[in-house]
């Protein structure tokens, strides 16, 4: 026990040591630019895209990369980006930006880059993100999204957060885990110019960036087109028929 609070007391540190450096405007902009890229790479791959009727039903969104490395200790710190969609007007807000840490103890070697999308599925998600920081698994519930022939799968009325995540490179262990999720707030200040809370950024209080338009134009796409459901469900209707001939 003294172990496993020992590696999560350490990466609430790093965030925060690591959120006193505010990252340079290219870097915020890049940020954005690769959230964005990553987001149409797996929406455009149908083995891995977000069903439409998620996105739809979804609250919000938050897309980052994370980095593992370790051996015998491993530690994954990541940045990304986080939006709110509005309930009502389907609206989406501006990126408020992320951090991530976890710690880890165990049998594990190699590294590994991790790209993720993760629906924020409640108002518990949203809360959570409003929070300092805020625990994964914890604060908050999070469960894989279901894809595919798994579309239809149940999703508990309490889970906060499904997962879409990609891995680059080799990762093996046995460990525990624990993910921790903060306001990168510097990093807010110097995109928006000016102090602002992740509250005010949700409530579009603040003026949408150039940078950040095609990713919200991507999101209200992907969250308001009548996409494959039907047409999935039309698919399989065909292949059924085709198969009794």
């Amino acid at each position: 026990m003294k172990m496993k609070s020992l590696i999560i007391m350490f990466c609430v540190v790093f965030l925060t040591v690591n959120n006193l450096y505010a990252a340079s405007m290219e870097k915020l902009n890049a940020r954005i630019e690769r959230s964005h890229n990553y987001l149409k790479e797996i929406m455009e791959t149908p083995d891995t895209a977000v069903p439409s009727y998620l996105f739809k039903k979804c609250q919000g969104v938050i897309i980052i990369r994370q980095y593992k490395a370790g051996f015998i200790f491993g530690v994954k710190g990541g940045k990304g980006v986080a939006l709110k969609k509005d309930k009502v007007t389907g609206k989406w807000s501006a990126p408020s930006f992320v951090t991530s840490g976890e710690g880890s103890f165990g049998l594990q070697i190699g590294g590994q880059a991790i790209d993720a999308v993760l629906l924020i599925m409640n108002k518990s998600g949203v809360e959570s993100l409003l929070k300092v920081k805020c625990k994964l698994g914890v604060d908050a519930s999070i469960a894989t999204g279901p894809v595919g022939r798994d579309m239809e799968a149940k999703i508990g009325a309490d889970t906060a957060f499904l997962v879409y995540a990609k891995a680059k490179g080799l990762y093996g262990g046995l460990s525990f885990e624990g993910g921790i999720m903060t306001q990168d707030n510097r990093s807010n200040e110097k995109f928006y110019a000016k102090e602002v809370t992740v509250k005010e950024i949700f409530n579009n209080e603040v003026e949408l960036p150039d940078s950040a338009k095609e990713l919200v134009a991507s999101l209200t796409k992907y969250s308001s087109e009548e996409v494959s459901d039907e047409k999935q469900e039309d698919d399989g209707n065909k292949e059924s028929k085709e198969s009794t001939k």
